[in-house]
């Protein structure tokens, strides 16, 4: 009888730590969201006496919880559309031009992957240009957080597309952005569609910006958590439905799209 290498049976043994880290807290959610408040505050992984899927029902039937769904739509829609048109035009500026500015700029993006996100800032910001707690406010700032991971990413992607496409159509009369929409960003599907699931998903996670910078008006479903709160502490069966109903979308996008994920992230990543 064969056996199995030390190494290989180490991997799999820390394959199946991680996936008891990962898979720990969302079997305690899931199993908190359908027993009773009492049963719930425990945070056992014991089953529940009684099933109680009414507590999807309080709350989707939570009129907060339908204007967070609202606001979460329009904000990681506006934030994935704005994030992929800026930073796909600007990565084929920077891709394309060898000239000092466009490697100052590819530098100052690098800076702003570790610049941490400051918040006194753009309040302040945001007041000025009359969008505090607005939609379009959140929008602007959750794609500036964006911008330099995500226009890198794409940088690294058009730089392995041969630049005689570009002379060619040039020969042709076509203007830089003809070439772009109608050449180089039907080129850049699998890098855009990866783009695309990482900045719906940030944008629908998102809990700071929208913590520090809009009220409850504009608050998006991570922010729904506290709609069931007491004055001491959380209804945590509750809550626990709260956070499947936010995060099913996601995992929906994830189930579909993952495949387009790793492999868009590594053709962005190889340098030409």
């Amino acid at each position: 009888m064969r056996t199995r290498p030390l190494p290989l049976v180490l991997t799999y043994a820390a394959a199946a730590v991680v996936l008891v880290v990962y898979l720990a807290p969302l079997a305690l959610i899931l199993l908190n969201s359908v027993k009773t408040s009492d049963e719930a505050s425990t945070f056992s992984f014991a089953l529940p006496e009684n099933w109680m899927f009414s507590n999807y029902t309080t709350v989707l039937n939570d009129p907060g919880i339908s204007r967070a769904l609202v606001n979460s739509v329009i904000i990681a829609a506006g934030v994935t559309v704005g994030t992929i048109f800026i930073c796909s035009f600007a990565a084929y500026i920077i891709a394309r031009r060898t000239d000092w500015f466009s490697r100052g700029v590819y530098a100052y993006l690098l800076v702003g992957l570790i610049a941490p996100f400051s918040v006194i800032p753009a309040i302040r910001v945001l007041q000025l240009l009359g969008l505090g707690n607005t939609h379009l406010g959140i929008i602007l700032v959750d794609i500036a957080s964006q911008i330099p991971f995500t226009t890198l990413l794409l940088v690294g992607f058009i730089r392995q597309i041969p630049r005689e496409l570009d002379e060619a159509a040039l020969i042709d009369g076509a203007g830089r952005f003809t070439i772009f929409l109608r050449i180089i960003f039907p080129l850049m599907r699998p890098v855009t569609l990866t783009v695309l699931v990482l900045v719906v998903t940030f944008a629908w996670n998102e809990f700071q910006n929208v913590l520090f910078l809009a009220g409850s008006d504009v608050w998006t479903l991570p922010m729904t958590i506290f709609n069931f709160q007491s004055l001491h502490s959380f209804d945590y069966a509750l809550v626990s439905a709260n956070l499947v109903v936010t995060a099913l979308p996601m995992v929906v996008v994830f189930l579909v799209a993952q495949r387009y994920i790793m492999s868009g992230i590594m053709s962005g990543a190889v340098k030409s």
